[in-house]
């Protein structure tokens, strides 16, 4: 009996090494390359913020964001949004929990979860003007621009978590590559990794030394060099 429940796991596994190998194919491949740069560039703010308590949490939304790469590589794809969710909350909470140790050491002890309506509340939350404010004049009326795509693409990976009907219809009834569902993960990421980045750059890099910030200028400017706040910040010169 264990003989062939191990020939059944290996099937699978040699599954997912398939779609492994259609998901590096061709342009796809570049795709999944830029989205791996992104567990780099989150390693280095936690490098940089090295000594801050909430930068835990950080490391937990890496790990989360890594898995979901590598469950949209291997064809397991509701898991992948699943994951995806994870990263994008526990990342905010991580922004939230820096200005509130209380409530990081009450989730450290198993006290506290996080709670996704109050990090994206509109008057409070992280991307909320308020908030920015206490720590990037300059980036606080573009907060809400970043609020929106954040809440819907939170709303559609829960679709995948819950196991809506829609989801079960467009996900393949067996492992193996689908485009389609590929894609639609890359669009997500892209949001989930837009707002990631603005809601790091907006709590914390005004309070930065100069060098920590010329380290993080590459990944900052890749991913918000459209915003003419976040360019004059870095020193960065507009139209460059």
């Amino acid at each position: 009996m264990a003989t062939a429940c191990r020939d059944h796991y290996e099937r699978l596994q040699a599954a997912s090494e398939q779609v492994l190998q259609e998901s590096f194919s061709g342009s796809l491949g570049e795709e999944m390359a830029k989205s791996h740069a992104f567990i780099q560039d989150l390693e280095l703010w936690v490098d940089v913020l090295s000594g801050r308590p909430e930068t835990e949490v950080l490391q937990c939304a890496i790990r989360e964001y890594q898995f979901s790469l590598l469950s949209v590589g291997s064809g397991h794809y509701r898991a992948a949004f699943a994951a995806l969710r994870l990263a994008l909350e526990l990342s905010f909470a991580a922004v939230q929990w820096s200005a509130n140790e209380r409530e990081l050491r009450e989730w450290r002890r198993g006290q506290r979860d996080s709670n996704w309506n109050s990090l994206i509340d509109n008057e409070n939350g992280i991307l909320s003007k308020q908030f920015v404010k206490l720590f990037s004049e300059s980036l606080a009326d573009e907060a809400p621009r970043y609020r929106g795509p954040a809440v819907a693409v939170y709303r559609e990976c829960s679709e995948y978590v819950h196991g809506n009907a829609h989801t079960h219809r467009q996900l393949p009834e067996q492992l193996c590559f689908d485009e389609t569902t590929f894609r639609a993960w890359m669009q997500k990421s892209s949001t989930v990794r837009l707002s990631i980045m603005f809601a790091l750059c907006a709590r914390f890099v005004e309070g930065l030394t100069e060098q920590d910030r010329g380290r993080l200028e590459n990944p900052l400017l890749d991913h918000l060099g459209h915003s003419i706040a976040v360019r004059a910040i870095l020193g960065a010169t507009i139209g460059e």
